[in-house]
């Protein structure tokens, strides 16, 4: 049979690779391959494999055209603009100019310290492009207060539909909400409880912003909150009066309904978002696929190790002996090997 092998010069692959710093994907399209050939390639010529961040700041770098470095943002920032306004020159997001600048240990605000840095570097350049013109520093204001309130309608979204979410998605957005209302009168020691509890309000679908109002809210030590468990001290009808809300026409519906485990044949609840559940636990799941697996496998004749003698077992088990005496003495014999 003819040898299909791929063949790659080393030169190329180090010209691609190294020096062009083109991507693993890019390299088997221009070859014609599979991703892992070039990866074998890479191996056999020595080549460290970029890691997945080395890789991704390529591929930006690539499309970008330019190397996004620290002095090029700096610089940019020194002549007297903004994080955002150096993300929309270089046509990047934000948080890639923040993070860059985090790396190099460098913080900026977009507020005091950052305003500072723009008037005394416009005072020393003698422009009073920013430090004496309303007309700029008022269409800065807008548009920071755009982007803010952007974002700000982008979390309340967030916050809103959680509870269509995992219940850890959820119980995040009410806690961060419940932090809103007591993050400086809160006592030291002292944790926030939701009176009607997070657990009944992801079971009921009840919207984070209505389950973290004020109304719902209230202070205890550690210990009585623990004491409290996940139970609720108010009813649902309650906690919407409470907050103001028709609480007939927020509430998501989820049926709350009970399966038999294939396992185990206990009883266990499920909601919709778990309609396709059939075990009450994840040790049943696992013992239930151990007994398929032990089902589904072959019976074949073995050898006992000690007496010779043939026995029928499940392929899937590693029994080497027909009985427990002849286990027994194997492993006698094993023992006293080892020690000797």
């Amino acid at each position: 049979m003819a040898n299909t092998r791929l063949h790659i010069p080393e030169e190329e692959l180090i010209e691609l690779y190294v020096y062009q710093k083109l991507s693993i994907n890019t390299i088997s399209e221009t070859y014609n391959c599979a991703t892992n050939t070039i990866k074998s390639r890479l191996r056999e010529y020595n080549i460290p494999i970029r890691s997945k961040g080395e890789s991704l700041k390529n591929n930006f770098e690539n499309r970008l055209g330019v190397s996004l470095t620290v002095e090029k943002i700096m610089e940019k920032i020194n002549e007297g603009m903004f994080i955002y306004e150096v993300a929309e020159f270089f046509g990047v997001n934000r948080k890639s100019i923040t993070k860059r600048l985090k790396e190099a240990g460098i913080e900026l605000s977009q507020h005091e310290s950052h305003q500072k840095l723009m008037t005394e570097n416009n005072i020393k350049q003698g422009k009073e492009r920013w430090a004496n013109n309303p007309t700029l520093q008022k269409k800065h204001q807008e548009k920071l207060e755009k982007i803010n309130k952007k974002r700000s309608e982008k979390a309340q979204l967030g916050y809103e539909m959680a509870h269509l979410k995992s219940y850890g998605e959820y119980k995040k957005a009410c806690v961060r909400l419940a932090n809103r209302f007591y993050e400086k009168e809160r006592p030291e020691g002292m944790q926030i409880d939701h009176k009607y509890s997070v657990h009944d309000g992801y079971l009921n679908g009840i919207p984070a912003p209505i389950l973290s109002h004020p109304f719902n809210l209230r202070l205890l030590t550690a210990e009585e909150n623990n004491s409290k468990g996940i139970g609720s001290i108010i009813t649902l009808e309650e906690l919407y009066k409470g907050a103001g809300e028709p609480w007939n026409s927020t509430i998501k519906e989820i049926k709350r309904l009970a399966k038999t485990c294939k396992n185990c044949g206990k009883e266990f609840f499920y909601t919709n978002q778990h309609k396709h559940a059939k075990f009450c636990s994840k040790p049943c799941s696992r013992r239930y696929r151990y007994k398929e697996q032990v089902a589904n496998s072959k019976t074949v004749n073995r050898n006992c190790v000690n007496c010779g003698k043939s026995f029928l077992i499940k392929e899937i088990f590693k029994t080497a002996t027909c009985g427990r005496v002849c286990a027994a003495k194997h492993n006698y014999r094993r023992r006293k090997e080892t020690s000797s």
